[in-house]
């Protein structure tokens, strides 16, 4: 989740500028304390390209652990259910179940990082007044990027409880991107167990899980076969690892790459067939792609990032 305001006019003294991202960075660091240790419960809406999306969450934080189930208001019927140890996506209109391994990552609001002052480099911070989101006062937090290669955001963090009620992505001239918002919500002391529990049936539906052993899983970075030679300054690898669905299904190798806000993913698979095709770039709101083939291999980068950073950190691909 993601966005950024039109920043205000900054003050010309250094003291005053560095008084004002000192504040923003103290919002942002509430922020993200809240995203994990609150209970809360609502609705929001995810608007992108022309569409909007309702959504309803409910997130849970007690002796056992953090626990997360998000349900689709509108389109097909899906819910995501989430815990420590897996997270289990329901997909009714395909009438399949996926589960896979937990990492700690929050459908809404989106992760944030828990160092901010290493983003300053490439994000300025600012804080722009006050705005009301669902009903609830919330102070304007705007992280602006110091290059073309991020995009920027604009937060509204709740006065109270510093949750993130609405987050925009904006790109060149602060154009809106997409915007996820808050259109109610409560913060309840307890949440039942029951309210955590699916309302999509999946016992018929088709299973897949994710094998707890993965190939190569021990595999380092420098021994991969591929290069990921370019990424935007400030982009470090915080992650290299293989995945698959099945036993039965070929690995992905997967690399992650962040600046500590913004994330790129790069996979590499090989392609079934001797000769396939596969290029371009598309894109769902914020979220950009751009996929080639290499050797035989299918290239896939994808992150919440201009179009030109995924397709440049997909042409540096190489095999050794």
């Amino acid at each position: 989740m993601t966005s950024a305001f039109a920043s205000i006019v900054i003050v010309l003294l250094t003291t005053g500028t560095a008084t004002a991202e000192s504040g923003a960075r103290e919002w942002l660091e509430r922020m993200s304390r809240a995203s994990q240790s609150l209970n809360y419960e609502g609705t929001f809406v995810y608007q992108h390209q022309g569409r909007l999306e309702a959504m309803h969450i409910v997130h849970a934080m007690d002796a056992d652990g953090e626990r997360e189930r998000l349900l689709s208001l509108t389109g097909p019927e899906r819910e995501v259910l989430r815990d420590n140890q897996v997270v289990t996506c329901i997909l009714g209109d395909r009438r399949s179940v996926v589960v896979n391994r937990s990492r700690p990552r929050s459908p809404f609001p989106g992760s944030f990082p828990k160092e901010l002052m290493a983003l300053e480099k490439h994000y300025s911070f600012d804080v722009s007044g006050e705005d009301r989101v669902a009903g609830l006062s919330c102070r304007v937090v705007v992280l602006k990027p110091r290059d073309a290669f991020r995009y920027g955001r604009r937060l509204c963090v709740h006065e109270d409880s510093h949750l993130l009620l609405r987050s925009e992505v904006t790109g060149p001239h602060d154009k809106p991107i997409e915007q996820i918002m808050f259109t109610s919500v409560r913060f309840p002391e307890k949440i039942s167990s029951e309210e955590l529990l699916p309302a999509l049936n999946g016992s018929n539906f088709t299973w897949k899980r994710e094998p707890e052993q993965q190939p190569q899983a021990a595999q380092a970075a420098t021994d991969s076969r591929w290069d990921v030679r370019h990424v935007p300054e400030g982009f470090m690898l915080v992650d290299h690892s293989w995945h698959r669905l099945s036993e039965q299904e070929p690995g992905v190798e997967h690399w992650v790459y962040s600046d500590g806000l913004a994330s790129v993913s790069v996979y590499v698979e090989e392609s079934p067939k001797d000769h396939d095709s596969y290029s371009g770039i598309s894109h769902r709101g914020a979220l950009n792609a751009f996929g080639t083939m290499v050797g035989g291999y299918y290239v896939t980068v994808i992150g919440e990032v201009p179009a030109r950073t995924v397709e440049m950190i997909g042409k540096s691909v190489q095999m050794r």
